[in-house]
C-alpha cells in the first residue's frame, strides 16, 4: 500500500514538472516568434520613416533600392506596396506618372467580389498600389484598396490610430494559391505635422507602406533560425477578422508538423498551452501540445521503479527529492529567462521600451512617495542614417552594439538604460545629490564618448549624438508628460546643430505651439502668395557705378505685417516649402531685370534644398526663357554647402548653369567649409566676404589681413571679389584700400521693394555718390549723371542676413 502511495505520488509529481517545464518551452518558443515578428514590423515601420523624413518626394527607384535593401535575407515578405493618398483630381497624373515610370497599362483598380479587378469608380479619393517591390508587370499595381471594404477598415484603423494595422486576408496575387496571407499597414503623414487628434491624422495623412506576408513561411523562417525546440508542436490560427468568419480558425495559418494540421477545437483537446502572437493590432491564437514521443511527455517512469522497488522506497525517495530540488531551480532559471527575453533588445542587450516604461513608473513612485527627484535623458544618434546608406544595416548594427557598450561605461549601477528602437536610447537616472548638475555631467560625458571614432568593418566612422533632459519633480511627474518634454528639449538639440544636450524650460512647448501656427501660416502663404521681393544694390568700388541687384524675399502677414526672413525661411527649407517659393522668386526677380537697363544683372540665392531637385537646371532655364532674360544678366549664389553634399551631382549642375552664360558666387565665404581646393574644383566666378569680417575692420588688423589675403587669392585665380555689410565710410575706404572689386551694405542702400514710389534705382546710386563724393570728390566715382540710366552696371549679390537661401 505503501508502495501505490508513493507510487501515485511520484507520478502526479512527474505529470506537474513536465506540465511546467513544457509551459516555458512553449512561452519561450512564442516569444523568440513575437520577437521575430517585431523585428520584421520595425524593419516596416522604417518605410515610413523615409517617408516622413525627407522634404522631397521618393522616387520609385529610391522605393525599390531601400526597400529591397531592407527586407534582403528576410523570407516570408511577400512584397512592399507604398499606397499614397492620390485626390480625384490627381488621378490622371498618377496613372500617367506610373506609366512614364514603366508600369504598362497602369490604371487605378477596385477588386471585384468574384475576385477581377476593373477601373475604379470615380471617388473623392483613392489609394492604390504606386510602388512595390514586386516586378513591373504585376497585376497588383493600381490596385485601390479603399474600394474593397475589408481592407480599406484595416486602412482606416492604421490611420485613426496612428498604429500598425493587420488584417488576415486571401491574397489577389497569389501563384503558390491558398497562401495564408497577412496584410501589414503603417500610416504616413505629412512631415512635421500634427497626428495628436484623429481628425488631425485623417487631414495629415499622405499614404500607408503596405507590406504582404506569407505567415507561413515567415514563422518557420523565425524558429529555423532561432533553433527552435522540436519537442513541441505549434499551431497559429488566425483571429476572427478574416473573411470566413469563426470557421476562418479551422485551419491554422501555420503548423510546425504541418502533418497534424487540425482545427482549433480539436488541436486543444489533450494537454495544450495557448498564447497570443500579435500582428500589429491583430493577435494570432497560438496552441502548442507535446510533440509525438518527445521528451515534454509524461512516462511516469519513476512511478514504476518505486512502484516495482517497493522496498527499497526510502532510498530512492530520498535521492528522488534531491534529484527534484535542483529541478525545480532549474525550472525557476529557465522561467526567469523567459521574463528577461520579454524586456530585453536582442540586438544590443539592453533593456527595451517596456523594462523601460515600467522602471519609469517605478521611479515616479518613489518620487512621490519619498520626495526624491530622477531625470529622463533621451539620446539620439546623429548620422546613423549615413551609416546605414553607406555602409548598410550589418554596419549600422553594429555600430549600435558599441553604442550600448560606450553608455553602459558612462552610467552608475542604480542607472536605467534602455534602447526604445532604432537609434533611440534613454536613461533614468536617480538619488543624485544635485540633479541638474549630474544630468548635466552625464550628458557632457556621453557626448564625449560618442563623439570618439568607432571602427566598423575597417571603416573609421564618427557620429555624434543629441541629448534632452527633463527632471522631475521640476518638469512635472506625469510620466507621459516628462517623456514629451524630454523629446521637446531632444528635437532642441537637433535643431541647435546636433552633438550637443539641451534641458527643458516651458519656453519649448510655447515654441512648439508657435512653430506649429508658423508653419500651418506659411503653408497658407505659400498658396496665396503672399510674398514679396525687395532689392539691395552693389556697386564698384573704383568706378562708382552699380553692377546690380540682389533679389531678397519678405512675407507680407496679414495680422503680423512684414517677417524678416531668418523666421521663416529654415521653417520653410525643413517642411520643403522652400521649392515652390524659391521657383517664384527665382521667376519674379528674373521678370523684373527685364525693365532694367542691359547692363544690369540680378542676383539671386539658391537654397541647399532646392539643389537637390533634378528639374533645378530646367526649372532656372525656363524662368529665363518665359521672361526672355538673357542668361548672362543672371547671376546665382550658393552656399558653402554645395561643397560638402552632392558635391559630385551640384558640380555637374554649376557646370551646365555656366554652360549657357549665368554667373556663379560663392556666398559668405570664410564663415563655413571653404577651402583652396573648393575654389578651383567648382566653376565660381566671385567671392563674396562675409559681413562678420567687413565688421571687425575697425577692431584690428587680423580682418584685414584676411581680406587682403582672400583678395589675392581671388585675383590669381580669375575671380572677383564682393564686400558685404558696408556700414560705414571708414570700412569703405579701407576696403577700396584692400583692393575688394564691389560694395554692398546699408552705407549704400538699404533693401526695398522694386516698386517703392519713395525711392527709384536711380536714387539709390545718387544717394551713395553724394556719399562718396563728400570724402572723395566726385570724379572719382563715375563719370556721367547719377539720373542717367548708362550708369547702371553689374551683376546681383546675395543676402546680408542668415538664413542666405533667398532671404537679406
Amino acid at each position: 500500500m505503501l508502495s501505490l502511495i508513493a507510487a501515485y505520488a511520484v507520478g502526479r509529481w512527474e505529470q506537474r514538472v513536465t506540465k511546467v517545464e513544457f509551459e516555458g518551452v512553449a512561452a519561450t518558443e512564442l516569444i523568440v516568434m513575437q520577437n521575430g515578428i517585431n523585428e520584421y514590423l520595425s524593419r516596416l515601420v522604417t518605410l515610413r520613416t523615409l517617408f516622413e523624413s525627407t522634404n522631397e518626394e521618393v522616387t520609385r527607384s529610391e522605393f525599390e533600392v531601400f526597400g529591397g535593401r531592407l527586407f534582403v535575407d528576410h523570407p516570408g515578405i511577400l512584397r512592399v506596396g507604398w499606397l499614397p493618398r492620390v485626390n480625384r483630381k490627381e488621378r490622371a497624373d498618377y496613372e500617367a506618372a506610373a506609366v512614364n515610370d514603366g508600369i504598362a497599362g497602369y490604371q487605378i483598380r477596385s477588386l471585384a467580389p468574384d475576385g477581377g479587378l476593373s477601373p475604379a469608380p470615380e471617388s473623392k479619393f483613392y489609394f492604390p498600389v504606386f510602388f512595390s517591390t514586386e516586378s513591373k508587370t504585376s497585376m497588383v499595381y493600381g490596385l485601390d484598396y479603399s474600394t474593397e471594404p475589408i481592407r480599406w477598415a484595416t486602412l482606416e484603423r492604421a490611420r485613426d490610430n496612428d498604429a500598425v494595422a493587420t488584417l488576415p486576408t486571401k491574397l489577389v496575387y497569389d501563384p503558390k494559391g491558398d497562401t495564408p496571407g497577412v496584410l501589414v499597414s503603417v500610416p504616413v503623414y505629412a512631415k512635421g505635422t500634427s497626428r495628436t487628434t484623429i481628425p488631425d491624422r485623417r487631414r495629415n495623412l499622405t499614404g500607408f507602406v503596405v507590406g504582404i506576408f506569407d505567415l507561413e513561411q515567415l514563422l518557420q523562417s523565425i524558429r529555423t533560425a532561432s533553433a527552435a525546440s522540436t519537442a513541441i508542436t505549434i499551431n497559429a490560427y488566425p483571429p476572427e477578422l478574416g473573411p470566413g468568419g469563426p470557421q476562418y480558425r479551422s485551419v491554422p495559418d501555420y503548423s510546425s508538423a504541418p502533418q497534424t494540421q487540425r482545427s482549433m477545437q480539436d488541436f486543444a483537446t489533450g494537454t495544450h498551452w495557448s498564447g497570443a502572437l500579435r500582428i500589429g493590432d491583430a493577435a494570432w491564437q497560438v496552441l502548442a501540445i507535446p510533440a509525438a514521443g518527445g521528451r515534454l511527455i509524461a512516462r511516469y517512469d519513476r512511478a514504476l521503479i518505486v512502484l516495482t522497488a517497493g522496498l527499497i522506497i526510502t532510498i530512492f525517495v530520498a535521492v528522488y527529492l534531491g534529484l527534484a530540488s535542483r529541478n525545480s531551480r532549474q525550472l525557476a532559471l529557465a522561467n526567469r529567462r523567459v521574463l528577461e527575453l520579454a524586456q530585453t533588445d536582442i540586438l544590443t542587450g539592453l533593456p527595451n521600451r517596456a523594462f523601460f516604461l515600467e522602471q519609469l513608473d517605478e521611479a515616479d513612485s518613489d518620487e512621490r512617495q519619498r520626495g526624491g527627484a530622477f531625470s529622463i535623458l533621451m539620446l539620439d544618434l546623429d548620422r546613423f542614417k549615413n551609416v546605414n546608406d553607406s555602409l548598410g544595416h550589418a554596419a549600422g548594427d553594429a555600430l549600435l552594439r558599441q553604442v550600448a557598450l560606450r553608455l553602459k561605461s558612462a552610467l552608475r549601477s542604480t542607472d536605467v538604460l534602455a534602447r526604445l528602437g532604432g537609434d533611440e536610447f534613454a536613461i533614468i537616472q536617480a538619488e543624485c545629490d544635485d540633479q541638474r548638475t549630474s544630468s548635466i555631467d552625464l550628458a557632457t560625458r556621453i557626448s564625449g564618448l560618442i563623439a570618439e571614432p568607432f571602427l566598423l568593418q575597417g571603416h573609421q566612422v564618427e557620429v555624434g549624438t543629441s541629448i534632452g533632459i527633463a527632471m522631475a519633480p521640476e518638469h512635472g511627474s506625469d510620466q507621459e508628460q516628462l517623456l514629451k518634454k524630454a523629446d521637446l528639449a531632444l528635437y532642441r538639440s537637433k535643431s541647435a546643430g546636433r552633438n550637443c544636450f539641451t534641458l527643458y524650460d516651458e519656453a519649448m512647448s510655447a515654441e512648439l505651439e508657435a512653430r506649429n501656427t508658423l508653419e500651418s501660416d506659411l503653408r497658407d502663404a505659400v498658396a496665396r502668395c503672399q510674398f514679396e521681393l525687395h532689392y539691395q544694390p552693389f556697386f564698384d568700388f573704383q568706378s562708382g557705378e552699380r553692377r546690380g541687384l540682389e533679389a531678397l524675399v519678405r512675407w507680407r502677414h496679414p495680422t503680423r505685417g512684414l517677417i524678416p526672413p531668418d523666421q521663416f525661411i529654415p521653417l520653410a527649407e525643413e517642411t520643403g516649402l522652400i521649392v515652390p517659393l524659391g521657383e517664384w522668386v527665382l521667376r519674379r526677380a528674373c521678370d523684373d531685370a527685364t525693365s532694367w537697363p542691359a547692363d544690369v544683372k540680378v542676383a539671386v540665392n539658391l537654397s541647399p534644398v532646392q539643389l537637390k531637385q533634378a528639374e533645378l537646371f530646367d526649372v532656372i532655364r525656363s524662368a529665363l526663357r518665359s521672361c526672355g532674360l538673357p542668361p548672362e544678366r543672371l547671376e546665382i549664389e550658393l552656399t558653402e554647402s554645395v561643397l560638402l553634399e552632392r558635391a559630385v551631382e551640384n558640380h555637374a549642375l554649376m557646370e551646365r548653369l555656366k554652360g549657357i552664360g549665368i554667373s556663379l558666387a560663392l556666398d559668405d565665404f570664410g564663415t563655413g567649409y571653404s577651402s583652396l581646393s573648393c575654389l578651383t574644383a567648382f566653376p565660381f566666378d566671385k567671392i563674396k566676404i562675409d559681413k562678420s569680417f567687413i565688421g571687425n575692420l575697425a577692431n584690428g588688423h587680423k580682418s584685414s589681413a584676411i581680406i587682403s589675403s582672400i583678395v589675392a587669392l581671388a585675383r590669381g585665380i580669375g575671380m572677383s571679389v564682393t564686400a558685404e555689410g558696408v556700414e560705414t565710410h571708414e570700412q569703405f575706404e579701407r576696403l577700396r584700400t584692400l583692393g575688394v572689386n564691389f560694395a554692398q551694405g546699408y552705407l549704400l542702400g538699404r533693401p526695398m521693394p522694386l516698386g517703392d514710389s519713395k525711392v527709384s534705382l536711380n536714387q539709390i546710386m545718387r544717394t551713395w555718390v553724394q556719399r562718396c563724393a563728400a570724402s572723395r570728390g566726385m570724379d572719382d566715382f563715375g563719370r556721367g549723371s547719377p539720373n542717367d540710366g548708362s550708369l547702371v552696371r553689374g551683376s546681383f549679390a546675395p543676402a546680408q542676413h542668415h538664413p542666405r537661401s533667398l532671404a537679406g
